[in-house]
This record gives structure tokens, C-alpha cells and sequence, in this order.
């Protein structure tokens, strides 16, 4: 079944809108955005209409919303264990990418999108592989006997950053990623978890106990050296580099519940988004750092925008959103997990037109999606 639900353009497009027509204004430029279709629209000359002095009536043409690209990998149950898959963005190309009788999950793409680290628990305990797209060929990242989880690549492809409790307790190790010269990054007695590279940078925020409860640090992955960025009461963590690298967001919790923060690389400029705790979920930023998504009380999606603080709501009758969603390279779609008619699948929302296409059909789990622009 596939979902497709029309509404009235968002906000966010509304605003692009307003901001062309401004910027038209300022330039004499005369193409503009049509809020009504979420399309270019243009004008022809006029011409005459043979054998009369009359003109035809200037015929305005469009350019369609902008078709996206690449493949989205996820992790499926449809064929007995939780295996990776690959699809096209439509959804009408799903293919098979992990075969093995061992639950692989958490993919995570490269940063030039040939490749995939994940985890795999084989007799019950989780190591790290990476996959090579177009050959198959699967390269195993750690073999300690025990757990090796949270796989970040470094921005060059050629590390990744990974959370470990090979010494007793969680800490945060970086290894080529043939498996060759594995390091070990902290040493703390307390848990040092969730490490996520900078996109372009050889640090790494993680978050650490060493405080007494959950906060961010940062790690220079060269020297070794560690900073702190919060020591907020109460816990911070899902931490995530903004596209540019100059912001983390990341949530900090007021019991169960949580706002959403910004804090800039050098520890400073500290911001909540939210003005008040709420079932917020990891929040993820648009591919150009102006928005973040976030799920919402698992009944929806937040899009907060990171400059006015306007916030956006993403919902539909019979849609409940689960886990984190994703943005599509181009900005102009959001892809997220879903619980529709008792089996889990994968929704596409397009935001200038406010549609939700349903993804995957098959009976089962689908879902933790992540997007490779290859």
C-alpha cells in the first residue's frame, strides 16, 4: 500500500518562497517560486498569431520539485534475521546487501558512499564490518571478544571511530578500516560512549560519565587530547556535527524527557532550541545546517529551525514515526520509520508539497535508514 496524503505547502517552503521573491526584488530577477506547486515558474515571449496582428497570451511553464538521488540502506527482518538492504528512493529497486545468519544493524555510510560500517552480534557478542557497496566484499573492523559498537567514519574514509568494552568498560578506540593499527582514545574508569567524527575535522564528540552523569567532550583524534564541552546537572548526549562542522547538537535531559541544544565546537555559545523538556528524539540537521528534525513523542516529526526557532510539525492519521529520520541530500525530503497497519516501513515526506509516500511494503521490520548519495 502506498500512503500518499496532500496538504498545504509547510512553512519552511513558504519561506524559501518569501526569500526568492526578495531577493528578485533586490536583483530584477524575474523567476520565481510558485508557492501554490513548490515549482519554477517562467513566462515566454509573446508571439504573433499568424495572419492577425494579435499576440498569444504569455503561457507560463514550470520546473518540477527536483527528483533526488543516491540509495537509501536500512536494516529488514523480511527474510527471517535482521539483515542490511538497499533501495531506491522511490522504493521500486530493493536490494538484498548482507546474507548473514548473525543480526547486522546500525549502518553507517562513508563519507564518498561506497561503503558501509556495521555492526554484527555473532554468539551474542557485536563487532564491526565493513561492506564495499558495489563488490559485496565484507571486511571485518574488530575481533575482540567483547562488544565493539557505534561505528563513525573519519571525514577521509580511512578510520573509524568506534565504542568499546574490550577493557571492562566503555571506551572510545579508532582503528584503520582494513582493522590495522587499533588505538585505544580514553581512559577513564566511568562509560565513554557514542563517538560521532566531525565531517571534516579530526575530532570527536563523544559522551562520558566522568562527571557523574552523561556529558560531551571532545576528542582531538591525532593527540589524544580531550576537552569538555557541557557539564550541564543533567544528562547530555546524541550528539551530532552540524554539516560545516562549527555546531553539535545534541539533546540535554530534564528527567525523561529532553530539549533540544546547540553548542558550538569551542564549548561555547550554548542554546536550547526548546524551551521546555518534551519526548524529543536525536535530533538530525538538514544538509544545509539550517533545520534540525528531531521525532516527537513517537507520533510525529519536529523541524526546528536553528535561527528563528520556528517549529514545524510532520504528522498524518495512521503514521506513527519511530527512531530517527533522515534528510535526502537535496534537503526536500525526510525519509523515517513507521508503524503502518502492524508491520514497520519506510515513509517518505516531501516537504514542499506536505506528501508522505510509503517506501517499503514488506511484512515485518524495516527500518534505521540511512542515506548513501551514491
Amino acid at each position: 500500500m502506498n500512503i500518499q496524503i496532500k496538504k498545504s505547502p509547510p512553512v519552511l517552503f513558504l519561506y524559501l518562497v518569501f526569500a526568492t521573491l526578495a531577493l528578485s526584488a533586490c536583483t530584477g530577477d524575474t523567476t520565481l517560486l510558485s508557492g501554490a506547486a513548490g515549482q519554477e515558474t517562467t513566462t515566454t515571449e509573446p508571439a504573433l498569431i499568424p495572419g492577425t496582428t494579435e499576440v498569444t497570451p504569455e503561457v507560463p511553464t514550470s520546473t518540477p520539485i527536483p527528483e533526488t538521488f543516491g540509495r537509501i540502506i536500512f536494516v529488514s527482518n523480511r527474510d527471517g534475521q535482521m539483515n542490511l538492504y538497499m533501495t531506491t528512493p522511490d522504493g521500486a529497486e530493493v536490494t538484498r546487501l548482507t546474507t548473514n545468519a548473525s543480526e547486522d544493524l546500525t549502518p553507517r555510510i562513508s563519507p564518498d558512499g561506497t561503503r558501509i560500517a556495521f555492526v554484527s552480534t555473532v554468539n551474542n557478542n557485536m563487532d564491526i564490518y565493513i561492506l564495499e557497496i558495489a563488490s559485496g566484499v565484507i571486511t571485518r573492523l574488530t575481533e575482540a571478544p567483547e562488544k565493539d559498537f557505534a561505528p563513525s567514519w573519519s571525514p577521509d574514509g580511512a578510520r573509524i571511530a568506534f565504542e568499546s568494552f574490550r577493557d571492562g568498560n566503555y571506551e572510545i578506540y579508532i582503528a584503520n578500516t582494513d582493522g590495522s593499527n587499533p588505538m585505544r582514545m580514553t581512559y577513564e574508569p566511568t562509560a565513554d560512549s557514542h563517538p560521532v567524527w566531525s565531517p571534516n575535522s579530526n575530532e570527536i564528540v563523544f559522551a562520558s560519565s566522568r562527571f557523574g552523569n552523561s556529558d560531551l567532550m571532545l576528542l582531538d583524534a591525532n593527540t589524544g587530547a580531550v576537552s569538555t564541552l557541557t557539564t550541564n546537572p543533567a544528562p547530555d548526549n546524541s550528539a551530532i556535527w552540524s554539516p560545516d562542522g562549527s555546531l553539535i547538537a545534541f539533546q540535554s535531559f530534564s528527567g525523561e524527557y529532553s530539549n533540544l541544544c546547540l553548542i558550538g565546537r569551542d564549548g561555547l555559545s550554548q542554546r536550547c532550541l526548546t524551551s521546555n523538556a518534551a519526548p524529543y528524539g536525536q535530533p538530525v540537521w538538514s544538509p544545509d545546517g539550517s533545520w534540525l528534525a528531531s521525532n516527537y513523542n513517537q507520533t510525529e516529526i519536529h523541524l526546528l529551525n536553528i535561527q528563528s526557532g520556528e517549529v514545524q510539525q510532520v504528522s498524518s492519521a495512521g503514521i506513527e514515526p519511530r527512531g530517527t529520520p533522515i534528510w535526502s541530500p537535496e534537503g526536500l525530503r525526510l525519509v523515517f520509520q513507521a508503524q503502518v497497519n502492524g508491520d514497520m516501513e519506510l515513509i517518505s515526506y516531501l516537504l514542499p508539497t506536505r506528501e508522505f509516500t510509503q517506501i517499503t511494503s514488506a511484512p515485518g521490520y524495516d527500518g534505521d535508514p540511512v542515506w548513501a548519495l551514491r
